[in-house]
């Protein structure tokens, strides 16, 4: 990825990689919270269902379902990585 400026012509495919990226991040790190914090996984996979179930029925209307779509991918790349060992850091 190149560098961008405050003058750099932004596109609309550049807003939706940037949702994207956001919500994957952000889906992520809500997975690997709630892991840590001793969440059973069975029920960090249920909310990214719900998430998705909602996001899929039109909640999420526009770019904030690009958005939601993201978190969804970003939790379910979390509970594809393992289990959290003991002592591991938090993501």
């Amino acid at each position: 990825m190149s560098e961008f400026s405050e003058a750099t012509p932004l596109t609309f495919g550049m807003l939706l990689e940037a949702l994207d990226g956001c919500g994957q991040a952000v889906g992520f790190a809500l997975a690997g919270t709630l892991n840590t914090s001793g969440t059973d996984r069975s029920l960090i996979l249920k909310i990214a269902e719900s998430l998705q179930t909602l996001s899929v029925a039109g909640r999420f209307p526009g770019p904030a379902g690009h958005c939601m779509g993201g978190i969804v991918h970003g939790m379910q790349s979390f509970l594809m990585v393992g289990e959290k060992d003991d002592g591991a850091p938090l993501l």
